[in-house]
């Protein structure tokens, strides 16, 4: 597999090759603390209605934030933005160092994780670089090689905290993690501005001609203009955001206080459920290219909803890391992108951005990020519903939502597989 993924990757335009590189190695980085991220509020003295709360402060600093840097991919380069997004995200590892309360985590969480959105600008490259009929497999490729590297996150990250925190997770033992993550994002930082091409086709059209730069305001009101689907993904993403963001900052807090789930528990949940989707993912790719995303998507996709059931009848080390396998928001920390279901989110990213014209990715790439105001309630609601102790509203809350709405909605969406 190795082999195969090694040659698959040099046939690569160099632009893909750099952009995987880059993402992969942040995204191991990011891996290994993300989850994390909850528990070490909470050691620093927060409690879930303070989590909720920091949680939707990150949301609303990178929605505000993420307007302006759409704009700028298409007015100054791809390039350009996705090495501010790193020195910002390079800030924000230091101050989640230093912090001693979770009060100091505030800054941090304003400067936020989700300011690193290194997949979307990869994602953009990937589609607006490679041919129509390829655009599957190639990202897919792009996930299996960020997937090897994210196999020994969770591993590495659980022998990191008990070296310098015991058995227990402590906030002292978390901490290294965030100073590691800084030394790697430092290193990502001069790979991206050292062999990564200045210009992406049209989507850096501005940038490379020279061009007068245009108003923000006008650019963004023109993005929808035309673009008959692009308002149903809209308000699909908005839904999808929501429910993630419901159940995100909350699930692992589940995992440990009532699945009794440690580090190491953790580290195989984490390790197992990408090597499913390691597997997996490329052949997902070649179907989707082949036979379309709808269906692959439609296909794939439900696992996540008999993961997160079997995590939640669990009693079992072992039962929550079959769920894990399946994939789910209660069976993976909250997150979409592992296990079997897992296997599907790439493709719903290559249906996104396909939808979207090349010369209007830069804005849409701030759209995005502009989703992100639906987490502010989803965070705060479910801070409060888990204060209150309805923790299975907010469990299958989100799946609820997602089979209602999101899935039924993505059924009216055909596939638009655009040449540019």
């Amino acid at each position: 597999m190795l082999e195969s993924l090694t040659e698959s990757f040099k046939k690569l335009d160099r632009r893909v090759k750099v952009a995987i590189v880059a993402t992969g190695l942040s995204n191991f980085g990011n891996r290994m603390t993300t989850r994390y991220d909850p528990i070490y509020s909470e050691k620093l003295g927060a409690d879930p209605i303070d989590i909720g709360l920091l949680t939707s402060i990150s949301q609303a600093a990178s929605a505000v934030i993420a307007i302006p840097m759409g704009w700028a991919v298409e007015n100054y380069s791809v390039k350009k933005v996705m090495l501010l997004n790193i020195a910002l995200f390079s800030l924000h590892l230091a101050l989640m160092f230093v912090s001693g309360n979770w009060l100091m985590l505030i800054p941090a969480y304003i400067i936020s994780t989700r300011l690193l959105r290194m997949s979307p600008l990869a994602d953009i490259i990937f589609v607006t670089a490679a041919e129509p009929n390829k655009r599957g497999t190639i990202i897919s490729l792009a996930r299996v090689i960020y997937n090897v590297l994210n196999i020994f996150a969770p591993i590495v990250a659980a022998i990191v905290i008990t070296f310098f925190g015991g058995e227990k997770i402590t906030a002292e033992g978390i901490r290294p993690l965030y100073f590691i993550e800084l030394a790697l994002s430092i290193f990502v930082f001069f790979l991206v501005a050292r062999f990564l091409p200045p210009t992406l086709g049209s989507v850096d059209k501005k940038a490379r001609l020279g061009s007068k730069k245009t108003s923000m305001v006008r650019d963004y009101l023109g993005a929808l203009k035309g673009e008959k689907y692009l308002k149903g993904w809209v308000v699909l993403r908005i839904v999808q955001t929501f429910a993630t963001s419901l159940v995100a900052p909350f699930a692992v807090l589940w995992l440990v206080d009532s699945k009794g789930a440690d580090a190491y528990t953790f580290g195989v949940i984490g390790s197992t459920s990408l090597i499913v989707t390691l597997i997996l993912q490329i052949p997902a790719g070649r179907l989707a290219d082949k036979y379309g995303r709808r269906i692959t998507y439609f296909t794939l996709r439900p696992m996540s909803y008999l993961g997160s059931f079997i995590a939640i009848i669990a009693q079992s080390p072992e039962l929550l890391i079959f769920s894990a396998l399946l994939g789910g928001y209660a069976s993976t920390s909250g997150q979409q992108d592992a296990g079997i279901s897992g296997v599907s989110s790439p493709l719903l990213v290559t249906w996104w951005w396909e939808s979207v014209p090349e010369e209007k990715r830069g804005r849409f790439f701030g759209i995005e990020g502009l989703l992100g105001l639906a987490a502010i309630p989803a965070s705060i609601i479910g801070g409060i519903l888990w204060q209150q102790g309805y923790i299975m509203y907010v469990l299958l809350i989100p799946i609820v939502l997602e089979v209602a709405i999101v899935m039924p909605l993505l059924a009216t969406v055909p596939d638009i597989i655009r040449s540019k």
